[in-house]
């Protein structure tokens, strides 16, 4: 082959090259960045869990029970212990009975009843009971109020037909302690979990329940949960919690790849560094073709040129195909499996150096 072949077989090569290069994959939809890419205040450097408020800083007052349908004083008294009963061991203080009473003798519907709760008593909330009795049939109302505008923040209705004294306790204990756990989620926030992952864009499922794609910032119902991060290509990690209220859990997890994946990189390396020796040693091939060996003046001819010329077309530029699909094939594995770029906000801005590429394998 002639150096006039040569140029041609080299723009061949460099375009069956560029290709793997031209066909990468671009950022989908799913790569953009999302709302919960941004970095919140919670996301600083520091314990992973933060402790909730001091049971002082928030304050209850339990009023006295709005009976209606008997008069029976021992009732109200007696439902009145299962309401306090239900609000124990909450994340908060209950106002001593005697300083409600003081404050507000018979219930508290006005607002300057509620304004005096929290400023002679410092209580943050109140609690109205309204209890409904009809023989043996039980309405319960309950509302968890604002001292400082009288908002109900949270309610709760039921009632019970044919109840037993012991039945009625029952149910107005188990109302109350819903709303406990309502004003602890008021005062303390519910329990948040943070799950990021190494490389971004996992899937994160909750107790097999789909919550969001890493990094993922959500609130979470406190108890025990399995936490499972998916991404295609990559080993799926699951880790077991235990979330507690006003707590902030955060899972770092750094993603290993699928055997078949780490194979397939593996592959595409030992292809690219084969490929680039042979590519050359095919360009080389191809340099020397037609040129004249070494030879003693007893073989050279009357113009004193050497009859013997090195015929290395055809090995060159089979090791030039050669070298340049061994290429194409290892940058092509390289790139279906390379690691997902973080998702970045898009920037502008000139440099001075000029012009450059920049290749992620």
């Amino acid at each position: 082959m002639s150096r006039r072949r040569l140029a041609p077989c080299l723009a061949l090569v460099l375009a069956l090259a560029a290709a793997p290069l031209q066909a990468a994959p671009t950022a989908g939809p799913n790569d953009a960045a999302g709302p919960n890419d941004a970095a919140g205040p919670n996301d600083a450097a520091g314990p992973n869990k933060a402790a909730g408020p001091n049971k002082a800083d928030s304050r209850l007052a339990v009023l006295a029970i709005a009976l209606t349908g008997t008069g029976d004083e021992s009732t109200g008294a007696r439902l009145l212990g299962h309401l306090q009963k239900g609000l124990e061991r909450g994340a908060f203080t209950i106002v001593e009975p005697s300083e409600v009473e003081r404050h507000a003798p018979d219930g508290c519907s006005e607002q300057r009843c509620l304004t005096a709760l929290r400023t002679r008593a410092s209580a943050a909330f109140a609690l109205r009971a309204e209890i409904a009795v009809n023989d043996r049939d039980y309405v319960v109302h309950l509302d968890l109020l604002d001292t400082r505008n009288g908002n109900v923040l949270a309610t709760s209705d039921e009632r019970c037909d044919l109840c037993g004294s012991a039945e009625a306790g029952t149910l107005v204990e188990t109302q109350s302690a819903l709303l406990r756990r309502a004003l602890e989620d008021i005062i303390q926030g519910p329990s948040r979990l943070v799950v990021d992952s190494q490389p971004a864009g996992a899937l994160v499922l909750v107790d097999n329940q789909l919550i969001g794609t890493t990094p993922v910032d959500q609130p979470v119902l406190e108890g025990e949960h399995v936490v499972r991060v998916m991404l295609d290509g990559y080993v799926s990690d699951e880790r077991e919690v235990k979330l507690q209220r006003g707590v902030r859990e955060r899972l770092d997890l750094q993603l290993r790849r699928a055997p078949r994946l780490a194979r397939s990189r593996s592959i595409g390396w030992a292809s690219l560094f084969t490929g680039i020796p042979v590519l050359a040693a095919g360009v080389g091939l191809l340099a020397i073709d037609g040129r004249e060996k070494r030879c003693d003046e007893r073989d050279e001819d009357a113009f004193d040129n050497c009859p013997h010329i090195f015929n290395t077309d055809i090995g060159g530029a089979a090791a030039l195909a050669a070298g340049a699909a061994l290429i194409t094939i290892g940058a092509m594995l390289l790139l279906r499996t390379r690691d997902r770029p973080q998702p970045r906000r898009p920037r502008a801005f000139i440099r001075p150096a000029g012009l450059g590429v920049v290749g992620r394998f």
